[in-house]
């Protein structure tokens, strides 16, 4: 994906930390959010 380097790294890290974390992705209608989650 290009540009959305700095979020999947950030998603990575929140998925292999030891703590439970609650990730909220909001933003304007079609930006890509849901394309994120299913690629990343």
């Amino acid at each position: 994906m290009v540009g959305r380097e700095k979020e999947i790294k950030e998603l990575e890290e929140l998925y292999q930390g030891n703590r439970l974390e609650l990730v909220a992705i909001y933003g304007r209608r079609r930006v890509g959010k849901t394309y994120l989650i299913l690629q990343w």
